[in-house]
């Protein structure tokens, strides 16, 4: 798939999309009214970022890396908001902020993982699947289904995204995750994120 090299961004503080992750949104706001129309006609896609910080009144400042998202089911409300489901597809880079009205575009790009194989890669893929079935028991409304489809996923870096999207809360140590193209790093990284209790969502 081409990605486009401008897309909307949407900042919120709490939300974070991952690769392969589905990403429930409700729309009221007037600027992102705006662009949720505009990619329903366009490519569809925008980008979900991280805000930097929640103080103040000044316009939320994104962290430069986000989650590029693909819109795969909207409802619009009545009242003139909007659902939506949010697929992401990659992770990117935000290189430039070229617009700030009526809401944030940017040009964006693809971040691309690196080290994706190797025996090591595979030990620790094994690691992380044999934690996070045993923190999917801990873990309120997991389904029960969530250790077999984890157990067939063979690839390391779609089994780490999957995983620190739905069984890593704290928003740090996403945001952190979301950022390391290196999958060997993001496996080490993730298995003490679902051995602190506090990490894991749903607590």
């Amino acid at each position: 798939m081409r990605w486009p090299q401008i897309v909307p961004v949407m900042t919120l503080p709490n939300a974070i999309l991952f690769p392969q992750a589905l990403l429930p949104l409700y729309i009221f706001e007037s600027k992102y009214r705006a662009m949720l129309r505009d990619a329903l006609e366009g490519d569809r896609m925008f980008v979900v970022a991280l805000a930097r910080c929640t103080c103040g009144s000044a316009p939320l400042s994104p962290h430069r890396v986000g989650g590029l998202g693909l819109i795969r089911a909207c409802t619009d409300n009545p009242d003139g908001t909007s659902n939506l489901i949010l697929q992401g597809l990659a992770r990117v880079r935000i290189c430039e902020i070229s617009e700030e009205s009526p809401y944030r575009s940017a040009r964006i790009e693809p971040i691309r993982s690196v080290n994706t194989t190797g025996i090591d890669v595979e030990a620790l893929m094994l690691k992380v699947l044999e934690v996070a079935v045993a923190t999917a028991t801990s873990i309120p409304g997991m389904p029960p289904q969530i250790s077999e489809f984890l157990g067939q996923l063979d690839d390391p870096d779609t089994l780490c995204d999957i995983v620190s999207s739905t069984m890593v809360s704290d928003v740090h140590s996403r945001q952190k995750l979301l950022e390391t193209a290196d999958v060997r790093k993001r496996l080490h990284d993730l298995i003490p994120c679902l051995t602190r209790p506090s990490d894991h969502r749903g607590t």
